[in-house]
């Protein structure tokens, strides 16, 4: 169900997106907050890597979800938090961001274990509730 894109999430979304810029070549971004209240606790984006740079990684990569739960550190921070996964490109439209099979599976663990409030992804030009 596709929900419209509050104020203030919106508000987080184009703070964040002025602090991480495309790279040169890259069309896209994807990129994952965690918020509580008012404020961004964990910021974090896809990145190449290995198993040797820790756990997450998955063929090679790390999905924005997983690790900005990572990069949170304390994992009871989650409990009454929302994670706000996007995606823009050059021109700082919203493109679709659901969650993978992986993610998913990881976001519900979130949830249910560790009181991770709600997940929202972008769908073109708005959010959308994860179940």
């Amino acid at each position: 169900m596709a929900a419209s894109l509050r104020r203030r999430h919106r508000d987080f979304i184009e703070l964040d997106t002025r602090t991480n810029k495309l790279k040169p070549g890259c069309n896209h971004y994807h990129q994952a907050l965690i918020i509580k209240g008012n404020k961004i606790l964990a910021s974090a984006h896809n990145s190449m890597g290995t198993r040797s740079k820790g756990s997450g990684y998955n063929d090679n990569t790390i999905h924005a979800e997983v690790a900005v739960v990572k990069s949170l550190g304390d994992i009871s921070l989650l409990r009454g938090a929302t994670l706000i996964v996007y995606r823009n490109n050059s021109l700082g439209d919203l493109l679709n961001s659901k969650p993978c099979c992986d993610c998913e599976c990881f976001l519900n663990k979130c949830i249910t274990k560790y009181g991770l409030r709600k997940v929202l992804y972008s769908v073109e030009s708005s959010l959308q509730f994860s179940t």
